[in-house]
């Protein structure tokens, strides 16, 4: 049984309860939904923010504490019958985990793996973490040995770990397309297959498959970040060619230079519309996001809103 078929959402902050109440509320909540038991002195500051996101088949969790925490997952727990793999990433703190005779120390950044079908013991000094959550049974078919695995660190430099974290960390809260939370669930199979060692089968599944939508999203972070990167800087940051990056975009049906200029013009409407770039020119304004070529700027402005730069600001200075 899974502890996370159907997907479970939800929040918790003990910021405002006593350090009494904000325990025995962060132990019962580890221990019904989280399946984990919580230990952790009463004679430190009770600060713990978690967020829960549930898909079908997969659970993101992100907690921000100060607190020194042990969680464990004894052996009479075994009979719950839970039979989940999650894959605990550090972001602040200290993060050390035994399991199967093994003790790994992670850095902030790496990972560790939790197989909950084993007993564990997982140590916070500091308890900041994201972490996803998914079926034994769903990565066992792309993993080598994922019972052997149990206990891993996987270290921040794998490739496979950072476009994980990037593409769980956008996730949005709720998705209503079952279809498209299926798909979501399966890159992430993926993903965390070729982090933790995947086998032939599940490596060439998920360098085709789940990579390449990660990949994809890890990109249009960087240019939502920075719209002004050229297609060399892209593929410099991802450390892949220029070429790869334009099939990225070519197999889900655009162009990276399409993509671009549509972001690059609604960061200039964006920029018209509000009061804060009054002061600024047209000319200043595409400059600022990434245009060039002024005239070709103006062209394309006019065929993607049927108005000039100014009418548009015109526009909506009226309106305020």
């Amino acid at each position: 049984m899974s502890g996370i078929v159907g997907g479970v959402s939800f929040d918790l902050a003990t910021r405002e309860l006593s350090a009494v109440a904000g325990l025995e509320c962060l132990r019962e909540l580890f221990d019904t939904k989280v399946q984990l038991t919580f230990d952790a002195s009463a004679d430190q500051r009770v600060d713990a923010q978690m967020t829960v996101h549930g898909l079908p088949g997969l659970r993101r969790a992100r907690m921000t504490s100060t607190m020194d925490v042990h969680l464990g997952r004894k052996r009479p727990m075994l009979a719950d019958g839970q039979d989940d793999v999650c894959l605990i990433i550090g972001t602040g703190g200290q993060l050390a985990i035994d399991q199967r005779a093994r003790r790994s120390v992670a850095r902030e950044g790496d990972a560790v793996l939790l197989v909950y079908r084993e007993p564990a013991e997982v140590h916070f000094h500091s308890m900041n973490y994201l972490s996803v959550r998914v079926p034994y049974s769903a990565l066992v078919p792309l993993t080598k040995d994922l019972e052997a695995a149990a206990g891993r660190c996987v270290p921040r430099e794998a490739t496979a770990l950072a476009l994980l974290r990037s593409y769980v960390s956008a996730l949005p809260a709720h998705m209503a397309d079952l279809r498209l939370s299926g798909l979501i669930a399966t890159h992430v199979y993926d993903l965390m297959a070729l982090a933790i060692g995947s086998n032939a089968d599940g490596r060439e599944l998920a360098l085709g498959r789940g990579v390449r939508v990660a990949r994809l999203k890890a990109i249009e972070a960087d240019l939502a970040r920075d719209s002004t990167l050229s297609l060399e800087e892209i593929a410099r940051r991802q450390n892949v060619t220029p070429r790869y990056v334009q099939m990225l975009f070519e197999d889900a049906g655009t162009t990276f230079t399409s993509y671009v200029l549509d972001i690059r013009l609604e960061a200039v409407r964006t920029m018209l519309i509000s009061p804060r770039y009054k002061d600024w020119s047209v000319t200043n304004i595409a400059l600022e996001a990434g245009f060039g070529d002024i005239s070709y700027f103006n062209r394309r402005f006019r065929r993607r809103f049927s108005m000039t730069p100014t009418d548009l600001r015109n526009a909506a200075q009226q309106v305020r």
